[in-house]
């Protein structure tokens, strides 16, 4: 009996230890010593212990070339903790005669040692400095910060499965002739369903990321160099947009409506972009007249639009004859573009020129990084380069973000990641999507389309390769999605095309899939990212509880949100409400 309710005892304290662990709870209140309680998310405590008095620096992994910076001075035969962050990976030096706040990487007087310890959330670390040498040992285990990852993408799948197999059967046991939501729109204008799920996928990964996406650096955007999945939202948004220009355009010319009459329809939708832009912004800054943000998130969308759709619309022609013969056949989607192309020339020649010439006196030309710290202050007020100066010579420094990732880690000046001279790729991107959206138009075979996309997406993700020299910081042009490089576009570029053709195949080609529950959001993003903005600090969307410092709380508060405005786009598109500028 007593052995029965031992075993019993055990496996519930076993159910509650995995529980703990769910929750990312650090199962002790105090450990050593130590105060568990007041760490926060992505933090652990180190305890240093040296038998003579050494300086402890280090370098976060995200900060590319910087100098180690001081963490702690350990006294000969004291203990000392500090808190240290955990989300990126950091190298550490002991040096020793050292008291300066930062201290070279190419500085080895003194160096005692350097470590590159794997450190996780609410871990507890002894670092032991000798003259023999260092090592850092773990004397409590981290907690498993993606196991609440892992439960909510599983909880997730298992609803979409159980939603789907729920309407297949009631589709079966009650079928209509009505049409569902959005299809009279969608025969009207002979959209495709794999553009809007496109965008609705766009758009609620955006609305995630914008709430924080639980936390996980690699789910929000790059400090500098490099590409993480948030950053592919903002060109996804973008890139759809110009897929869907010739779409609309040539619908209006089968309308009879005039060139001039879709033109100023254009130039009135992005004016109106513009504007709702600059009022957003100051929901997150300030709207002192002298502080206003300028550009942001809309404001790119618009001049994009405003390029790209313009152009389109004023070199297009009406009725469309292709080459004949196999060869004009085979290519008449991009002859049909073929203005859009010598301009999207145009535009990269006139930003690869200002990025490599114009500088400012004080610093070096063709200079792409952070400024501050970066490199071992080698540009410290650069900021940005070329679109950092422009920025700061035109609109002011207080008219930019001033709260951008990289100024946080590298220091220097503001740039704006949504600056003027970026505005130039951008509109290269939407001219991109032109392309596949013309794809669309003239190739009316699914094995057309689809093998049409993939080749030009092996094509501008090699050359997206090659520019930033198939690493992170090391190319001609590097990955970066603050100066919005060719090389970031061509990339996420070749990502959307490959997204749209998993689309494609599963919504109009194989239609099996309807495209939930990510249609509906779909057909009305404007209006849930001007939403979502303008909710960002109100309840029920967004919630506090007194100690939110892990990943579990910070995702389901992520994803709560996000689901309640997937949810209100199913209630529009049920009402047949759908919000266009």
């Amino acid at each position: 009996m007593n052995d029965s309710v031992g075993v019993s005892n055990d496996t519930w304290q076993w159910y509650r230890e995995v529980i703990k662990s769910w929750l990312e709870d650090p199962g002790v209140l105090d450990h050593e010593g130590l105060n568990m309680t007041a760490l926060k998310m992505d933090q652990a405590y180190m305890v240093g212990v040296s038998d003579l008095n050494v300086g402890v620096y280090s370098v976060s992994d995200d900060c590319f070339r910087c100098p180690f910076e001081w963490q702690q001075t350990l006294t000969a035969g004291t203990e000392e903790s500090w808190v240290v962050n955990t989300a990126r990976r950091s190298t550490w030096r002991v040096y020793t005669d050292i008291s300066e706040q930062f201290v070279s990487a190419g500085n080895t007087t003194g160096l005692l040692c350097q470590l590159r310890p794997e450190m996780g959330e609410f871990g507890v670390y002894k670092l032991n400095a000798t003259v023999d040498g260092c090592d850092i040992r773990t004397t409590k285990e981290p907690v498993d910060i993606y196991m609440p990852l892992l439960l909510l993408l599983g909880f997730l799948l298992a609803i979409w499965v159980m939603y789907g197999i729920g309407k297949l059967i009631m589709s079966r046991v009650r079928r209509t002739g009505k049409l569902r939501y959005g299809d009279k729109e969608l025969a009207i204008q002979q959209r495709l369903r794999a553009l809007d799920t496109f965008r609705g996928m766009a758009i609620v990964f955006m609305i995630f990321v914008n709430d924080g996406a639980g936390g996980y650096w690699w789910m929000e955007h790059a400090t500098w160099n490099g590409l993480v999945a948030g950053d592919l939202v903002f060109p996804a948004f973008l890139w759809i947009m110009g897929v869907c220009i010739p779409l609309s355009v040539k619908s209006a010319f089968a309308k009879g409506v005039p060139r001039w009459k879709i033109v100023m329809h254009i130039v009135r939708r992005s004016l109106m972009m513009f504007l709702l832009g600059m009022s957003l912004n100051t929901i997150y800054g300030s709207n002192m007249l002298y502080e206003l943000r300028i550009f942001g998130v809309l404001q790119r969308l618009a001049v994009s639009y405003l390029v790209a759709a313009g152009f389109y619309a004023l070199t297009a022609p009406k009725y469309y004859t292709p080459p004949r013969g196999a060869c004009g056949q085979a290519l008449k989607d991009v002859l049909s573009c073929v203005w859009c192309w010598v301009l999207a020339g145009v535009l990269v020649a006139a930003h690869s020129v200002i990025t490599f010439t114009v500088h400012h006196p004080d610093c070096p030309a063709g200079y792409l990084g952070p400024g501050g710290r970066h490199d071992d202050w080698v540009a410290p007020e650069c900021s940005g380069g070329a679109a950092g100066y422009i920025d700061r010579l035109l609109l002011g420094e207080s008219h930019l973000f001033q709260r951008s990732d990289a100024r946080g880690v590298y220091g220097g000046p503001p740039t704006d990641p949504e600056g003027l001279l970026g505005c130039l790729t951008s509109a290269v991107q939407a001219l991109l999507g032109v392309q596949a959206g013309a794809t669309v138009l003239l190739q009316r075979s699914h094995k057309a389309r689809i093998s049409r996309w993939l080749a030009w997406a092996l094509v501008f993700a090699l050359a997206g390769a090659l520019l930033a020299g198939f690493s992170r910081e090391h190319g001609v042009v590097p990955i970066n999605k603050n100066l919005w490089s060719m090389s970031f576009v061509l990339v996420t570029s070749a990502c959307c095309l490959i997204l749209l053709c998993f689309c494609y195949t599963l919504t109009d080609a194989w239609r099996i899939w309807g495209g939930g529950p990510f249609r509906a959001p779909g057909l009305n993003a404007i209006a849930l990212y001007i939403g979502h903005s303008i909710c960002a600090h109100l309840f029920p969307f967004h919630w506090k509880v007194p100690f939110m410092r892990t990943h579990t709380l910070r995702l389901v508060e992520a994803v709560w949100g996000t689901a309640l405005w997937v949810i209100i786009a199913h209630v529009m598109a049920k009402k047949k409400v759908f919000i266009t500028l």
